[in-house]
């Protein structure tokens, strides 16, 4: 039951790093509107927001999930293994809510260094975040081929 969710986390991981490039993409490819740029105080509220949900991305998963691993009606394997792929997918979501939110200055005609930085930072939080090792499996099977 562990290989099948460390499956699911390893096609949804690599699948999300595929995304963020078509947004990418998407930012060359589609010419932002002529209008006044966003101002610099917007930017770095923005900015800081994304930063927030890569924070976000590495810590709120197992804060949200702490009660319920200490519930004993929640200790069956297959409970176990919902509660890692949810932990998994909630953090992935935060990495690309970082680039979405970089893919949006990006059409508010933000500074492009800030843009790069937030897609960069949000593929790379993608590539090496590591969700741990999924109930019945081998410790370290993530990291594995």
């Amino acid at each position: 039951m562990g290989r099948v969710g460390l499956l699911l986390m390893r096609i949804l991981k690599y699948a999300f790093v595929l995304s963020a490039f078509m947004f990418i993409y998407v930012a060359i490819k589609i010419p932002v509107q002529p209008h006044q740029p966003v101002s610099q105080p917007v930017e770095i509220a923005i900015t800081f927001a994304a930063l927030g949900c890569v924070l976000a991305g590495f810590v709120l998963p197992r804060i949200l999930f702490r009660a319920a691993e200490r519930t004993p009606q929640n200790n069956s394997d297959e409970a176990q293994l919902k509660r890692w792929i949810t932990k998994g997918i909630i953090g992935i979501a935060y990495f690309e809510a970082c680039i979405l939110i970089g893919l949006a200055l990006h059409f508010l005609q933000g500074s492009v260094w800030l843009i790069d930085l937030l897609f960069g930072l949000g593929i790379v939080a993608e590539l090496f975040w590591n969700p741990g090792t999924p109930p019945g499996a081998e410790k370290g099977d993530f990291l594995r081929n």
